[in-house]
């Protein structure tokens, strides 16, 4: 019956628009179904297929694919300015799969972003009878220089830049909204000279680019007359490049930089490195596009990733729709890009009082003032407010590997196990054994301000992580501290990023209770970004626990009051090793852990699951970088920076053996204790 009814209804040559109207679904739908280009309810397609079988629409389908198979309209051409740019490259992969797949040949033409190639080109197409259907990334904007391929009637659209005018199908990304997000990223580190590199091409792509770059600097209240942007022109080829970007980082000295372009990153990373800047230390970089070795440099790059593959597919849905309706439906016209956050960017960090952080290795010493020193025979105490940890381990390693160097004697190391009273009779002990200079972490940050303000009459002082409160800035000479703003920052987005991921939307936070300036700081972090940047994201509670051992009954209290949290922020691994013996005892290890510093019992929670991503201190080189402060403080009058920081890291799984020896300088054991 059915072929029966297929033969008598096909001769009436039934068209598109009838099948869609018996389906009861626009023909864009009945279009992917034949198509098969973008996903469709499995119900619909098999009531579409049923309908196209009724009606001998599929005689018509197959009449066409012969049409195709012997040559004519059989080619989709992809017309794009190079094969250099990893877009073009990979969109040609992709688009030749697609359309390979619906019987169609494909072929892609060069127009070296020239103008006159291009119209060449065109021209030469629009007489093809082969030639189906154009993919067309244009040199121009300019409605005017395309008048014969918008009157042809040849089906085509615009990829990844667009042609201005009316009824000009396209898909490109969101370019304004991606340089949005990278440079509102840089200034929300601290960053305040922020260089923008884009490409000098005249397209609207360029257009968007820079307003998108305006409206953050708008965002924080920066005159956008000051904006630091550069034009770099591909055309000139690789050296020209280099040294345009060279010029332009000498001129503006920048903060942070921020690449509108894929060549554009390339050039300046290798521009950076030919300059001999660190990076992140001394410029931070946010590159653009979709280079696989972006995540292979030293440090990996932050980036602002396309979806190629998306508009690709997009694209080709779109052209299709044309092919086979005279129309395109689509109205979703735009691919994502996403800021995929690394390591070559770093925040801005202000210390107790304000002061901006400097780096470790801006406190350099003379040959002479080494020699004052080993002649000096110098003493140096060191304070911790407790030392059971390997934090605390490396932090003195680093002090006394870095003070032996010049013959400076530690005469002791005191452990007040969070005790502020013990600390505070620790200190007049080390008062009377009159050393030169004292490194310490105050067990609290009130009730020690008396005994370390009478220290600093008789010692030098350098403090690790926070200063007292009310002590003045000039009764110590330093405070050296991991940036506690970028440290939460890490933990908080990786929570975010994997809530994102796995489409979790709870979360709970058990931060530090105690008016400690380090962990305050941290803990305010984390809870900002997931407030500012994971607005899906419901933070169900918030609890403090004060007491490190509280940590456990917090944890607890937290979970059996609110069961759907999926995700929890602990401040850092001793309170979070507790949070997560309690969610063992309750059978919730479904709860993905994300917390502050590395340890062995961390580790161990992390290649058990149960601990999803972390941003650690580096002890050691904050131990390092105090007692070059303090040798520099011993034979220089020199002004020293009030606050040095140092950068934290962050720690996913599949990364932890790399990130252990990054912070331990050893190998990571087989067995974690």
């Amino acid at each position: 019956m059915i072929r029966e009814k297929g033969r008598d209804m096909g001769k009436s040559k039934v068209t598109i628009k009838e099948i869609a109207d018996m389906a009861g679904v626009s023909i864009a739908t009945v279009s992917h179904v034949i198509n098969r280009t973008r996903y469709v309810r499995p119900e619909l397609v098999d009531k579409i297929e049923k309908i196209i079988v009724e009606t001998g629409y599929q005689n018509k389908i197959a009449d066409k694919e012969r049409k195709l198979l012997v040559g004519r309209e059989s080619t989709i051409v992809a017309v794009i300015p190079n094969i250099e740019s990893t877009i073009y490259r990979d969109m040609v992969a992709y688009v030749k799969q697609l359309v390979s797949v619906q019987g169609y040949q494909f072929l892609v033409a060069i127009t070296d972003n020239d103008l006159k190639e291009e119209a060449q080109v065109l021209a030469g197409l629009l007489v093809n009878k082969k030639v189906a259907g154009i993919i067309h990334a244009p040199v121009s904007d300019v409605a005017s220089n395309y008048t014969k391929l918008i009157q042809s009637g040849m089906p085509f659209v615009c990829v990844e830049r667009n042609i201005l005018g009316e009824g000009i199908d396209s898909v490109e990304f969101r370019d304004r909204e991606a340089i949005f997000k990278g440079a509102d990223y840089l200034l929300s580190s601290g960053h305040k000279n922020v260089l923008f590199f884009r490409e000098s091409t005249d397209s609207t792509t360029k257009d968007e680019r820079t307003r998108g770059f305006l409206n953050a600097l708008e965002k924080y209240n920066i005159n956008t007359n000051d904006a630091n942007i550069v034009d770099v022109t591909l055309e000139k080829g690789e050296d020209d490049c280099m040294l345009a970007i060279q010029k332009a980082l000498r001129r503006y000295r920048p903060t942070a930089v921020l690449a509108g372009g894929n060549r554009i990153t390339l050039y300046l990373m290798k521009t950076l490195r030919d300059m001999g800047i660190d990076c992140p230390g001394e410029i931070s970089v946010v590159g653009f596009g979709d280079e696989s070795w972006s995540e292979l440099t030293y440090p990996p790059l932050t980036i602002l990733r396309r979806d190629v593959k998306g508009l690709s597919a997009k694209a080709v849905g779109m052209l299709f729709e044309k092919i086979n309706t005279g129309v395109a439906i689509s109205h979703d016209c735009y691919a994502d890009v996403e800021l995929v956050v690394r390591k070559s960017t770093k925040m801005l960090d202000n210390g107790p009082f304000g002061d901006k952080a400097a780096a470790p290795d801006s406190v350099v010493l003379t040959k002479e003032e080494k020699h004052r020193l080993k002649a000096g025979h110098y003493r140096v105490a060191i304070s911790f407010h407790y030392t059971g940890t390997s934090w605390a381990e490396l932090h003195e390693k680093g002090i006394r590997e870095e003070l032996e160097q010049f013959g400076i004697d530690v005469v002791s190391v005191m452990d007040a196990h969070f005790d502020s009273e013990l600390q505070n009779a620790q200190l007049d002990g080390i008062r009377l054994q009159k050393p030169d200079a004292v490194i310490a972490i105050p067990a609290d940050d009130s009730r020690t301000r008396e005994k370390f303000q009478e220290l600093s009459k008789v010692s030098k002082l350098v403090f690790i992580s926070n200063v007292p409160d009310g002590m003045s800035k000039n009764s110590y000479v330093s405070c050296v501290s991991v940036n506690e703003s970028e440290n939460g920052t890490n933990t908080g987005r990786m929570l975010g990023e994997y809530c994102k991921e796995n489409k979790k939307k709870k979360a709970g936070f058990i931060i530090h209770g105690a008016a400690f300036y380090g962990t305050r700081v941290r803990d305010n972090a984390a809870e900002r970004i997931i407030k500012d940047s994971y607005p899906d994201i419901d933070i169900v509670t918030i609890r403090s626990f004060g007491e490190i051992s509280n940590a456990y009954q917090v944890a607890k209290d937290v979970i059996t009051a609110n069961p759907e949290i999926e995700a929890m922020y602990v401040s850092w691994d001793r309170p979070a090793l507790l949070a997560i013996k309690a969610l063992k005892e309750l059978g919730r290890e479904d709860v993905a852990v994300f917390t502050t510093d590395l340890d062995h019992g961390i580790a161990r929670c992390m290649e058990e699951g149960i601990v999803k991503g972390l941003s650690t201190q580096r002890p050691y080189e904050q131990g390092r970088a105090a007692a070059a402060v303090v040798a520099k403080s011993l034979v220089s009058e020199e002004q020293l920076p009030k606050y040095v920081g140092v950068q934290p890291y962050q720690v996913e799984p599949k990364q932890l053996r790399l990130a252990w020896k990054e912070i331990f300088h050893e190998s990571m054991p087989d067995r974690l204790g």
